[in-house]
């Protein structure tokens, strides 16, 4: 098998040559090509500078799967406002529905064209010029992307004492995480929610599964028609014995892969996820990926490595990889777990 297929297959629970590892590189192949962040976030998106990019961070590291451009949640189509540093992480600034009267102006296909068009090309770019490797499709998942559209502290005050508004703007949110979909699905091997607002933790047990899994079940159905796996990432703890019906119920909406995140022990996931769907994760990315040094991270890769490698297991660190963390950590980290096998 080439690398996209070990990582398909590992991710369907088909078996796997080796461990694959999928480093969900959201900015961090600016720096590998030594480009500004405005370079490809202009006047227009360049996905010249945006696959180059994200496949000079792949030559130096050989990771297995990538996403398919330089990422941005940018939601100007609404009225939000994204800033973009010449050389740092873009970030949302002003979320377009703070005034939630402004939300019935739009209609979520109305998100960025032009914009999803340049990231678009970017994903094609890299399909025709690196088609041994998977591309995955890096998708706000549903409380993600409804707190960048209310603001996340506003959404998560509506979750409490406006329900029936925090229903309809996660209504929102599926119908912009829909349009993604549909969008990028041609040049796309894996869809993968990133929902670090996802959270329990957050806004408990029962917030999470009103309003974060219905949508994820929807997600689910509409990735399967059109052939591809689904990869869900929420934050929090769901390792623990307490949070077994969380992580079951995250199971059940049929995802194929479950990305947990810092602070769960990898047995509990396990438990909880073995001949059920596919596993993702390892170290800190925050902690052990970002500050080192060298035998901690090689340390904590092989922790993960003799708990989760002779499993349905593609290894990854606990979030996305972002401009300004060590390449040479990164390097480290993945060179042990080749090592390892």
């Amino acid at each position: 098998m080439d690398q996209k297929e070990n990582f398909i297959s590992t991710v369907r629970r088909k078996g796997s040559d080796y461990t694959p590892v999928f480093l969900r590189d959201l900015t961090l192949g600016l720096d590998a090509s030594g480009v500004r962040t405005t370079d490809v976030f202009g006047e227009q998106y360049d996905p010249k500078v945006s696959a180059g990019s994200v496949l000079a961070l792949q030559k130096m590291i050989k990771h297995d799967a990538v996403v398919g451009c330089i990422h941005t949640y940018s939601l100007e189509a609404f009225g939000g406002i994204t800033k973009y540093p010449e050389f740092g992480i873009p970030y949302l600034s002003a979320p377009p529905f703070a005034d939630i009267s402004r939300m019935e102006r739009y209609v979520p296909e109305d998100i960025d064209d032009a914009l999803l068009d340049g990231m678009y090309q970017s994903y094609k770019m890299i399909k025709e010029r690196a088609p041994e490797l998977a591309v995955v499709m890096n998708v706000g998942g549903p409380v993600n992307t409804a707190g960048n559209l209310r603001g996340i502290e506003q959404f998560l005050m509506d979750t409490y004492t406006e329900k029936e508004l925090a229903d309809e703007i996660m209504d929102f949110s599926y119908g912009v995480m829909e349009t993604i979909i549909g969008k990028f699905h041609d040049h796309s091997d894996a869809v993968f929610l990133a929902s670090a607002s996802d959270n329990p933790d957050m806004f408990g047990p029962e917030g999470f599964e009103r309003f974060s899994l219905p949508c994820v079940k929807r997600n689910v159905e509409q990735s399967h028609s059109l052939g591809l796996p689904v990869i869900f990432h929420p934050h929090g703890v769901f390792s623990t014995d307490d949070r077994k019906d969380i992580l079951r119920m995250s199971v059940d909406t049929g995802i194929d892969g479950f990305q947990f995140a810092e602070g769960n022990e990898p047995e509990g996931i396990l438990n909880g996820t073995k001949g059920k769907c596919s596993i993702l994760g390892g170290v800190d990315a925050f902690t052990t990926l970002l500050l080192g040094p060298e035998k901690r991270i090689i340390r904590d890769t092989e922790r993960f490595m003799d708990v989760l490698s002779h499993e349905d297991y593609v290894f990854m660190c606990s979030c996305s990889l972002n401009r300004g963390l060590s390449i040479d950590n990164v390097r480290t980290m993945v060179n042990a777990v080749r090592n390892y096998q």
